[in-house]
């Protein structure tokens, strides 16, 4: 690290300071030659104004491009608040003497600025002030920019040389030297005393070179980045970002942690913590007394943590519990909901008053008021190993409260997503974040719900070892949950995602109970598989039942005590939040938005409760990201994880044509062009678009025939419309879905609103190719080129589509093919199954105390649970297979 002044405060050697100077200079002197019976104070006034908007426009800083043409703009609004400070503190100010003086300050400004510009160029071309720079990436980006600052010596880099991991290049295909690979990079910098660097990487770096910048800014080098679509940035410039010639580059912040800076927040933790301690005794005497009377002797726990640079300390806290043993304190991961935590306990966790006595800690410099929250040997070693850059919290000093912290992640949540927090944080840090959070903190501990601001949490993706199939005793967790599912579809796709559910779970040896109607067939397909059904009667309307439908509710709960429940769709989701309110960790499925359904007053009510609802959902899984989007859209921000929907890729493969010509033959259908929808006959599903878009079909395709699987609300209008047409059949719910898509050419799905719908899935995994809306979710799951997508009601586009596609068999072919391999690479119905489970372990060990962070660093596998015989989107599953 660098020593001196002039290298601590390194501005002092650039020309910042007579940038700092030539504003108010220009505004004194304009005072003294229009604004002479101003007082000093008027015109000193003036002068701080403008130094304010100037400093706030970023003009007191050394650029690469200093050109006063593009600072006017910003040299106007300037001179414009100087004027107007002057008129509004002197007596004798007139508006034609405020437009003088305003005018006289932009004059002065223009004239003073040019001079140091002019300076400031004649000393970099001179190379008095030009910088050595180093530009990793010979591509064409990278050659331009080396060979705009060999020509523009004004700019005030000299490029000494590349950086490169093609073994194809050399010297002599580069304006300047190639001095090696990207591990090069450090020790060129260091043996040609260059501090400045350019990325000139268009593309997404990757972590090796990410790995570098960081190293690099640490260092407290000089990084500039070539930023993705730098070709657009140059319209409207960031404060950072600067146009070399045609290519945008931006310049990283500066490394905060400097000598200084670390010294200032030292001495910001020493002052604060011993004025907290001070404060908070009188808390401290009560907190140490409820603890002695609770729990015994031994108010204060000791425990060993990680902190700066991986060394160990002990961390100091108010007891609430007594633990077993010294191994269960270093290795259990929550208490909150263990049963031995007392009122007392339980409280001070709850407003994190037992946290005070680590204001000792901060005084004594093991930790700071604000960083990274530190961690036990034990889980350091383990995360360590299991999460990318865990080690990199421990670049600076832990803290009692922190970035992560106050975005509600802490306890049992992802440490993926703290890592990422924290270290976002160690990279931005400044004195002014450090007060930002403790507001916040103080803020956090106060709310009781989660901060609407929270993240939102994918899941990542695990690897191929942890797909191979096991028996579902390798996958039992000790302590088998017992899960409530609670659905008032009992049909369709709702019923379909649910049974594949509850086989996944029934196979991992879980105590599972379905609650839904009697009707349709999911209480059937559920019990066969293995699960408890009891009957829970209710309607897809909210009204004045659902009072009753709660109480029918509160009956199975109380029979069934689960330690998870999931809910499935609005019916559902609103009865059971309206019973539970968070008393029993409850997951919200919406399988698409009840909002999306109605319009006006309705739309309101229903967005109104959802947004309330959200307190007492303690984590939502949506199927798809526009899913989750929507949802954020209109406020609803709680935790929430993204499992898209699944298929049965065994049950639904590809046909080849004489198994297409088979199917029709099975199911009475003439050996002609033929069009299949499935859904439930309903608005949402859209199969009065399909009719209406059918006769423009049936006009290019006369011997074209569609098919309408499903019932509904909608068959009697459907039924009336295609009365006279003896080329549309609606054939009801089927049970066979599979033969019905395997006798298809073209399969359309004209929905409104949706998740993710599963009967596209079903046809795409059937290797059919399909001509769907533009819904949520569809264009998360039809990859490019394996079908069309139009937009909601276009029935002209949906006519276009479905006819060129009959009239070009190669084409639905082609398509199909891509629609297949796309699902059965992201759309398998077991890995769908295994993540809600996961997401289901994670919650029942929440409430037992115990989390499931151990779990999650080993992959959960895929179970493969008997396939049933028949079934579907719409169909009636009969139950595994013997």
């Amino acid at each position: 690290m660098r020593s001196g002044l002039i290298d601590t405060l390194p501005w002092l050697r650039s020309i910042r300071p007579l940038l700092t100077l030539v504003d108010p200079v220009a505004v004194l002197l304009a005072g003294l030659l229009v604004a002479g019976s101003s007082s000093p104070v008027a015109i000193g006034a003036a002068a701080f104004a403008a130094v304010c908007v100037c400093r706030g426009a970023d003009l007191h800083r050394s650029r690469l491009v200093l050109s006063v043409v593009e600072d006017l703009p910003r040299l106007t609004l300037a001179a414009g608040a100087a004027a107007l400070t002057l008129a509004a503190l002197s007596s004798s100010g007139t508006i034609p003497g405020a437009l003088a003086f305003g005018a006289t300050c932009l004059v002065l400004m223009v004239v003073l600025r040019v001079a140091v510009y002019a300076l400031a160029h004649s000393r970099r071309r001179s190379g008095r002030s030009s910088h050595p720079v180093i530009i990793v990436g010979a591509g064409a980006v990278g050659q331009r920019l080396a060979t705009t600052f060999l020509h523009r010596a004004e700019l005030g880099l000299r490029p000494v040389g590349i950086i490169d991991t093609s073994v194809d290049l050399t010297s002599r295909d580069l304006p300047v030297p190639l001095l090696g690979e990207i591990g090069a990079l450090e020790h060129a910098m260091t043996d040609l005393g260059v501090d400045d660097v350019i990325f000139a990487f268009p593309e997404p770096p990757d972590d090796r070179m990410i790995d570098v910048v960081r190293r690099c800014v640490q260092a407290d080098r000089q990084v500039f980045v070539v930023p993705r679509f730098f070709e657009m940035m140059g319209i409207d410039h960031h404060r950072r970002t600067e146009v070399i010639g045609d290519v945008a580059v931006m310049r990283l912040r500066r490394w905060g942690l400097r000598p200084h800076t670390v010294l200032l927040k030292r001495a910001v933790d020493v002052v604060l913590s011993g004025i907290a301690l001070v404060l908070a005794s009188p808390v401290l005497l009560v907190c140490a007394v409820g603890v002695r009377l609770e729990t015994g002797p031994g108010v204060i726990f000791r425990q060993t943590r990680i902190g700066l640079g991986g060394q160990p300390f002990t961390l100091y806290k108010f007891r609430s519990m007594k633990p077993l043993d010294t191994t269960e304190s270093q290795t259990q991961w929550s208490i909150d909901q263990d049963r031995r935590l007392g009122p007392f306990g339980r409280f001070i966790r709850r407003t994190s008053l037992d946290e005070l006595p680590q204001l000792v800690n901060v005084l004594r410099g093991d930790m700071s008021l604000v960083g990274p929250r530190p961690e036990r040997p034990f889980f350091v070693r383990e995360f360590s190993k299991a999460t990318l850059r865990y080690d990199e919290r421990h670049r600076v000093q832990t803290g009692l409260t922190g970035w992560a912290q106050v975005h509600d992640l802490r306890g049992d949540t992802s440490i993926d997503a703290r890592v990422r927090f924290d270290n976002y944080y160690i990279e931005n840090w400044s004195l002014w974040t450090d007060l930002k959070i403790m507001c916040r903190t103080v803020l956090a501990i106060v709310r009781h719900q989660p901060d609407p601001r929270a993240p939102i949490l994918h899941r990542p993706a695990e690897d191929d070892a942890a797909t191979r199939p096991v028996q579902p005793s390798a996958a039992t967790p000790p302590g088998r949950p017992r899960v409530l599912h609670v659905s008032m579809p009992t049909t369709e796709g709702v019923a379909t995602v649910l049974m594949g559910y509850v086989r996944d779970q029934v196979a991992r040896g879980w105590s599972v109970t379905v609650a839904c109607p009697s009707s349709g067939w999911l209480g059937e397909a559920a019990a066969a598989a293995g699960a408890q059904v009891v009957r829970w009667e209710a309607t897809r309307n909210p009204g004045p039942g659902v009072v009753r439908e709660i109480r029918r509710l509160r009956r199975i709960v109380n029979d069934v005590r689960p330690d998870v429940v999931h809910l499935h769709s609005a019916k559902a989701g609103m009865a059971g939040r309206l019973l539970l309110r968070g008393v029993v960790p409850t997951i919200f499925q919406p399988h698409a938005w009840s909002f999306q359904a109605v319009s006006g007053p309705m739309k309101r009510a229903t967005t109104a409760w959802e947004r309330f609802a959200q307190r007492w959902t303690t984590e939502l899984v949506c199927v798809s990201r526009s899913e989750r989007m929507l949802a954020e859209s209109v406020g609803i921000a709680t935790a929430a994880t993204i499992s898209p929907n699944g298929v049965d890729l065994g049950r639904f493969a590809p046909a080849a044509d004489r198994t297409r010509t088979g199917a029709r033959r099975r199911l009475g259908l003439p050996d002609v062009p033929t069009v299949v929808c499935v859904g439930r006959l309903t608005e949402q599903k859209g199969q009065l678009d399909l009719v209406e878009a059918w006769a423009d079909v049936r006009a290019r395709v006369p011997d074209a025939r569609l098919v309408l699987v499903g019932d509904g609300p909608d068959r009697a209008e459907l039924e009336a419309r295609t009365s006279d047409a003896d080329d549309v059949a609606l054939v009801g719910v089927r049970s066979d879905v599979d033969t019905w898509l395997a006798a298809a050419d073209v399969i359309a799905a004209p929905s409104h609103w949706e998740g993710m719908a599963v009967a596209p899935l079903e046809a795409m995994a059937s290797g059919r190719s399909v001509v769907a809306t533009d819904v949520e979710g569809m264009a998360e799951s039809m990859p490019r080129g394996g079908g069309l997508i139009v937009r909601v009601g276009d029935v002209d586009a949906l006519a276009d589509g479905i006819t060129e596609r009959l009239l070009d068999p190669d084409l639905a072919a082609q398509e199909g093919a891509v629609a297949r391999q796309h699902v059965a690479a992201h759309h398998d119905a077991n890995a769908s199954a295994r993540d809600v489970a996961r997401l289901t372990l994670r919650q029942f060990h929440r409430a037992q105390g115990t989390a499931d962070v151990l779990m999650a660093l080993e992959p959960m596998a895929i179970t493969r649970p008997p396939r049933p015989r028949a079934g579907g989107s719409v169909g009636v599953p009969a139950g595994p297979q013997a």
